[in-house]
């Protein structure tokens, strides 16, 4: 079987932090399929920005960067055609030769792609990573643009029960044209580790209750919550150490000083991907206050690494945290919610051997080969 694997998100040398669990399902595909890994970058002329080379080994991967024109916001309707001309250009002699064009973000991509595969007669599947993969808050027409694709795609896989439900109900896409596949975890970097040494590692000290968040610094994320219910709580919260960066990292730090919590909420930034497990080990347990999710990886990494999730039901989050012994959650944005969650945290014994030996069954491999089922279904 031959697969084009496409995504503008996936990371490449210039920009290595962009999605990085893309190279490990691609690296998993890889394994039960002939891929092909096609990761278009946008350009704007007369802008010098660096980009990546049209070929490319990022992380073991043999990796193409096809350019596309960049619109600006205003022009989000059109933003289909450069790419769509993209696609065009790079596969007008070769897409015969590929099965599947599994494409892994809706609009512009698959969007464009499905307008040249149904030319070629090139089977389709998109995956829908999260609502801000079908959500567009702007001119309601639009949203026209994902009820189209969806509409035309041979198949969709989403990462959630809760996405499955939405496409249903407010897209109308048949039940029987949706996959629910959760995402996965490479297990190997993500190790138990002694929590003592992790904290020694990063200067933290060893006396204290930690709770650690992984997460881009975005509203959705609504880690202002989280800073409030640490505020509620006072001296007897833990420390949170929230590690990312994104556009919200000024006013959240403001938030921090205003509420008297800057002993108690640290802003870490970013931190190369490999260095996520040496903070999640040196915590107690993982939080995340998201308002909506879609199947954050981060959650089936901190599982794998033995510790505690604390966070909130949206997305796949309550498929994964199914009993309390490997977390808990509250409705999103209720501060009184979430602080009474990270005083039972730090009160709590957990059983780390038994919350990573759960969250290593999520494997990229067996997210793989249970794609290339439906792979195969499609195609029969």
């Amino acid at each position: 079987m031959k697969v084009v694997f496409l995504s503008h998100i996936f990371p490449n040398s210039c920009c290595p932090l962009n999605a990085p669990f893309m190279v490990e399902r691609a690296k998993a595909f890889s394994k039960v399929a002939d891929i092909e890994v096609v990761a278009p970058c946008s350009y704007f002329p007369f802008l010098r920005t660096k980009g990546p080379s049209f070929l490319e080994y990022f992380k073991g991967l043999k990796v193409w960067h096809p350019r596309y024109l960049a619109l600006p916001e205003i022009l989000w309707h059109w933003r289909w055609f450069p790419y769509f001309k993209m696609i065009r250009k790079t596969f007008h002699n070769s897409i015969s030769e590929y099965d599947i064009l599994h494409v892994e973000w809706i609009y512009p991509d698959a969007y464009a792609a499905v307008r040249f595969a149904k030319k070629w007669r090139t089977k389709t599947i998109g995956v829908v990573h999260g609502n801000e993969a079908i959500d567009y808050f702007g001119p309601r027409n639009f949203r026209k643009k994902y009820c189209k694709v969806l509409g035309q795609l041979d198949h969709i896989i989403v990462v959630s029960r809760d996405l499955e439900a939405k496409l249903v109900q407010d897209y109308g896409v048949p039940g029987r044209k949706i996959s629910v596949i959760l995402n996965g975890v490479a297990v190997e970097k993500f190790p138990v580790l002694d929590k003592g040494k992790a904290r020694g590692s990063l200067g933290i000290r060893k006396d204290i209750k930690v709770g650690v968040c992984v997460a881009r610094l975005s509203a959705e994320k609504n880690l202002d919550v989280l800073i409030k219910a640490v505020a509620r709580l006072q001296s007897k919260s833990p420390v949170i150490f929230i590690v990312g960066n994104g556009p919200l990292r000024e006013s959240l730090q403001k938030l921090i000083d205003s509420c008297g919590v800057t002993e108690r909420v640290r802003l870490v930034g970013s931190v190369p991907h490999d260095d996520v497990a040496l903070w999640l080990n040196a915590g107690d347990f993982f939080c995340l206050p998201s308002q909506r999710e879609g199947c954050p990886v981060v959650v089936h990494e901190a599982l794998a690494c033995g510790r505690p999730v604390i966070s909130t039901t949206v997305g796949a989050i309550p498929d994964l945290i199914c009993h309390e012994d490997y977390g808990l959650l509250c409705p999103p944005s209720d501060v009184e919610a979430l602080a009474g969650l990270l005083r039972q945290a730090v009160s709590r014994t957990w059983n780390t051997e038994k919350i990573s030996a759960y969250g290593r069954r999520f494997t990229w491999q067996k997210v793989a080969e249970e794609t290339v089922k439906v792979f195969h279904e499609v195609l029969s």
